[in-house]
């Protein structure tokens, strides 16, 4: 099979170009989470190129996934979601190297996770494990690019640790679940996640690339009124996290769900 113009589109833009490829082929992207943003972020940065990429999620595909976690289809369902996704990923692009960990991210095993890692996507569905990722990232210094959705509503932010805002300058501490929307309890237009997707793998693109230059800003979109939101996050002088280098979420050994 003939390869050779797979990225010809891509490479044809200026901010790419050949050498930018190059360098998203040497890149090591880890994906946190399979579901409505992880597999379309997965499928995404598979199809640009991206030498390796894994996978870490420990759920089961359910037939309530298929309204919205892309490359997942009715036969994959019983089967575990970074298996079935990793498998799709290999059909999409043979060249790049796929591993899947069928895991749940803990602050037991984080850290191991992120070794050797160039960016983290965040596919989580949680606040706690997007804390626990923050608290590993600063500290390990990786970029990582936050993202949520739920029902019409998604947002996303990248971050550079000691460059841009972190999460905990954002919020200092999670918002107690009660508090949280979800889709599991506002449930989700199968839209917004791939909207939501397309800007953070775009950011993360420009983090590999070197092109992320500037502040954070964290974007929000309502899909359904069709409004935009960007709004410049600075960086907390007395951040607990990336100021005061202190990640308490590193400490919790418990699976996080």
């Amino acid at each position: 099979m003939d390869t050779s113009d797979r990225y010809l589109r891509q490479t044809t833009l200026p901010e790419i170009g050949d050498i930018g490829q190059e360098r998203l082929r040497g890149s090591t992207v880890l994906v946190v989470g399979c579901g409505a943003l992880g597999s379309n972020s997965a499928e995404i940065v598979a199809r640009a190129g991206v030498g390796s990429i894994t996978l870490v999620d420990s759920d089961i595909v359910e037939m309530g996934n298929l309204q919205r976690q892309g490359l997942l289809g009715e036969p994959d369902v019983g089967e575990h979601k970074a298996e079935a996704v990793a498998r799709a990923l290999q059909r999409i692009n043979s060249e790049i190297e796929i591993d899947y960990k069928v895991v749940r991210i803990s602050a037991d095993n984080i850290e191991r996770l992120l070794h050797g890692v160039d960016l983290v996507l965040d596919g989580f569905d949680n606040m706690p494990s997007r804390y626990l990722l923050n608290d590993a990232c600063v500290k390990h210094d990786i970029p990582w690019v936050f993202a949520a959705v739920a029902g019409m509503f998604g947002m996303t932010m990248p971050i550079i640790p000691h460059r841009t805002a972190c999460l905990r300058c954002l919020s200092p501490d999670p918002v107690p679940d009660e508090f949280v929307l979800t889709a599991g309890n506002a449930g989700l237009i199968n839209t917004i996640p791939r909207a939501i997707v397309s800007m953070q793998v775009t950011s993360g693109l420009k983090i590999l690339l070197g092109a992320l230059d500037g502040p954070a800003f964290l974007t929000t979109y309502d899909i359904w009124s069709n409004q935009f939101t960007s709004l410049e996050i600075e960086r907390g002088d007395d951040c607990p996290c990336c100021a005061r280098a202190q990640y308490p979420f590193l400490e919790q050994i418990p699976p996080l769900s």
